[in-house]
């Protein structure tokens, strides 16, 4: 299967490699290939029929392993072209399925391999086996982790009166998180762990969750050391699958939500939170005009705006942080899909980017994910109108609507310092997870947003 892949399907490569040998699982289709022919190695490969297939929906095509016992470890973007992936398993047994067999690895095999969209990591993985495992690969994808982390999940369902009807199984994996689920006859439950650099997740999320509880995940139980979280069913769809008319209803909980731990930034930081202030924001616009390397790596039209630029966005930084209000509980990845909607249910999650900085940043994230201009106003209001509530807690509301404003574009440098800390902690420096130049499409964004205002381009 190596021919084009449609925009609405996905081609997805399994490499499952040996116990023991530094081999992979290949088709072995000897009786039919003609006589004088190469042999072309090919691994197994599933053509979906969504371009962003769910992991479930991956596993539930694999024939070659049991994906039941046999743990998944990474899941890799092979391809900036077209949506391709590489699903990387667990070694399991020595003994492959009828018409597979163990194609060894040497420096030159994945050069040959099929398809050429997974060549690249199955040579990367093939270096790692021989060289040792990746500082930067994220706890999950070493062997073992998943024994632990279903065994814990296990027992603590168990104690919480919610025995699990069977093992637990992949739900999301990426580089940057993973979620186990497991069902019980009172609902799924779901394990998260994030990588190290979001190790406060489990934390924070507990302390959210016993200050306002029913807008943010149940929280059964945590091991802090490992950064594993247990949490109940959501209990309601994303918010950014419904209808945009219902999208305010994310804004108003999330106020609420950062208002209730107003003036308590002291927990906050205790809890592991970072503090990002505006003032330091402003010093690292300053700094990127001079960062040869980045300037470098941006598109020619960019090039010149940015330096040109900075001034103003570091006044913005300033002009924001003056109006306030104070520092208070950012999310730091906030949009309609990170909000659970419905049944009497309004709950925001994936709290992994949670820090202290100014409340307002969290609207860069989630106001442009409409294209509809009404939609983003009312939007806006909707959240300021929450924070004017607020009364002598917080600006005035001329000045909120002014903070407002800014924060849309304060938000997207905000994200843009996100991203440059973020991406030299991945593989391939984000590349595997879909993530390469993110910190770039946020130096553009920031620039449409200064120029164009709430009508600046998604």
């Amino acid at each position: 299967m190596t021919g084009p892949v449609s925009a609405q399907s996905c081609r997805v490569s399994l490499l499952v490699p040996h116990p023991r040998r530094l081999a992979v699982l290949v088709a072995d289709d000897e009786p039919s290939r003609p006589s004088g022919a190469s042999a072309t190695p090919r691994l197994p490969t599933l053509l979906m029929s969504s371009a962003e297939p769910g992991l479930p929906d991956i596993l539930a095509r694999v024939d070659v392993v049991d994906t039941a016992s046999t743990a998944v470890l990474r899941l890799v973007v092979t391809s900036a072209s077209e949506p391709a992936l590489l699903v990387e398993f667990d070694a399991a047994g020595s003994d492959p399925p009828t018409g597979w067999g163990w194609l060894d690895l040497d420096r030159d095999v994945p050069a040959g391999l099929e398809p050429a969209t997974s060549r690249a990591a199955v040579a990367s993985w093939a270096r790692e086996r021989v060289e040792g495992w990746s500082p930067r690969r994220p706890p999950w994808s070493y062997p073992g982790w998943w024994d632990r982390a279903s065994t814990w999940m296990l027992e603590q369902m168990a104690a919480d009166g919610r025995p699990a009807l069977g093992a637990p199984r992949a739900h999301q994996l990426w580089g940057l998180s993973v979620v186990l689920r497991a069902s019980s006859s009172d609902g799924d439950v779901f394990l998260k762990c994030s990588t190290d650099l979001f190790r406060h997740e489990a934390i924070a999320t507990r302390a959210l969750a016993e200050r306002t509880p029913g807008h943010v995940p149940e929280v059964m139980a945590v091991e802090a050391g490992e950064g594993w979280m247990l949490m109940r069913d959501l209990g309601a769809g994303e918010l950014g699958e419904q209808d945009e008319s219902l999208w305010h209803e994310g804004v108003v909980v999330h106020a609420g939500i950062q208002r209730s731990w107003w003036g308590r930034t002291d927990e906050l930081v205790s809890l592991g939170l970072p503090v990002r202030s505006l003032t330091d924001l402003a010093a690292y616009v300053e700094a990127t005009t001079r960062d040869s390397a980045l300037l470098a790596r941006l598109p020619a039209e960019d090039r010149a705006r940015w330096p040109a630029a900075a001034p103003a966005l570091v006044e913005s930084c300033r002009r924001l942080e003056e109006i306030g209000p104070t520092p208070a509980l950012v999310h730091g990845d906030f949009h309609p899909w990170n909000v659970a909607f419905g049944e009497g249910t309004t709950r925001v999650f994936d709290w992994t980017d949670a820090a202290v900085s100014h409340p307002f940043v969290d609207l860069a994230t989630y106001v442009f994910r409409t294209d509809d201009l009404a939609v983003r106003r009312r939007l806006v209001d909707a959240y300021v109108d929450a924070w004017s509530t607020a009364g002598s807690a917080t600006s005035p509301a001329e000045s909120l609507r002014e903070a407002a404003a800014l924060s849309l574009v304060v938000g997207a440098l905000y994200q843009l310092q996100t991203y440059r800390a973020l991406l030299p902690s991945l593989m391939r420096d984000g590349a595997d997870d879909d993530l390469a130049d993110a910190d770039l499409s946020w130096i553009t964004r920031t620039l449409t947003r200064h120029e164009q205002g709430l009508g600046a381009p998604s």
